[in-house]
């Protein structure tokens, strides 16, 4: 991966120091439609997109003259537009879906991660009710954040997939074992670019339910098959020749990673292969800047463990777990590689 471009300057300092209002600048823009009124007006007058927004004018002046600090919003009130990035990665780009998750889960439980290093456990975990010791377990019953989790996680998802069928590791498996495969975002693209492939989607009995409707408004219930299953304590479905792992490994510590490796290579044949996916750090730790900065989510809110690994864990595991022939597609959209191994 390349080396990270971030650099340290007192105006960064600033944006760090005032982050959790900068990005609440972000989530309201978008919230209350001021981004998508621009991107149909670019250059409208700042009291039109008042009147558009249906916000009074001072607290508008408190938006967006955060929005323009932040270059968000270009312009002057005589003409207003979105910044290019704007326009590219939330209006017309998936990455509006992270807005609410952030909003919702991150933000409430990160207030709490001091005491999550100290505690060395999801001390955030408290503004989630329910039972359970990770935030899966506790959303069960809350579809609401339940569908933020997944928004964000199908914006990854949507970021990441075209790299992945671009290495075409995939392009001689006939039956894939999707682990922990969500709502299906991954196996309805892989199985409308393979035409003759063959999905079973493993997941927890609310998340293996809403990915077989969602499988089903696609049309592709003869050829993804999701199966309610706890990965780490249910027998796995036997039968696919390949095993694809994505966006899951980075939850857990290395020791669980590794086990988790070893059932799956029980249920592969000779020569079957597992995938696995993730963005990851480079073997410097010191970026991409996404993938050293979200694992304080894992530590306050998530599961207590985890963190985005680097590029060498992944082929160490593998190792570890009895795989062989170990390759990697590095440099992938969004900060992702793909590490493989064979049976």
């Amino acid at each position: 991966m390349t080396r990270p471009t971030w650099d340290l300057t007192d105006e960064g300092m600033t944006l760090i120091m005032y982050g959790a209002v900068a990005f609440e600048m972000l989530h309201a823009g978008q919230g209350l439609g001021l981004f998508s009124h621009l991107s149909k007006h670019p250059g409208c007058t700042a009291r039109e997109l008042a009147a558009a927004i249906t916000v009074d004018s001072y607290p508008f002046d408190v938006l967006l003259t955060g929005l323009r600090g932040l270059k968000l919003v270009l312009g002057n009130d005589s003409g207003l537009r979105n910044h290019p990035l704007v326009e590219q990665r939330i209006v017309q780009g998936s990455e509006a879906l992270h807005l609410s998750f952030v909003h919702t889960i991150v933000n409430p439980g990160i207030s709490d991660f001091a005491d999550s290093l100290r505690r060395s456990t999801n001390v955030g975990l408290r503004h989630f009710p329910g039972r359970g010791d990770t935030l899966y377990r506790r959303l069960e019953n809350d579809q609401g954040k339940l569908r933020d989790l997944h928004d964000h996680l199908h914006a990854i998802s949507d970021s990441a997939i075209t790299g992945l069928i671009g290495t075409g590791a995939l392009d001689d498996c006939r039956h894939l074992l999707d682990v922990a495969g969500g709502t299906g975002r991954e196996a309805i693209a892989l199985a409308k670019h393979y035409p003759d492939l063959k999905i079973t989607l493993v997941d927890l009995p609310p998340v293996a339910e809403a990915a077989s409707r969602n499988i089903a408004a696609h049309g592709l219930t003869e050829r993804i098959t999701p199966v309610a299953c706890d990965v780490f304590t249910d027998p796995l479905p036997t039968g696919p020749d390949s095993a694809l792992i994505t966006h899951m490994l980075p939850l857990w510590p290395a020791e669980t990673n590794i086990e988790l490796l070893r059932k799956v290579r029980t249920i592969l044949p000779e020569n079957g292969t597992v995938l696995l996916f993730d963005a990851m750090q480079n073997d410097s730790r010191d970026g991409p800047l996404a993938t050293v900065l979200f694992p304080a989510y894992f530590l306050s809110v998530a599961t207590g463990h985890g963190n985005f690994y680097p590029q060498s864990a992944y082929a160490e595991w593998l190792s570890k777990a009895g795989f062989d022939h170990i390759g990697r597609f590095g440099e992938l959209p969004g900060d992702h590689c793909l590490h493989t191994g064979v049976k």
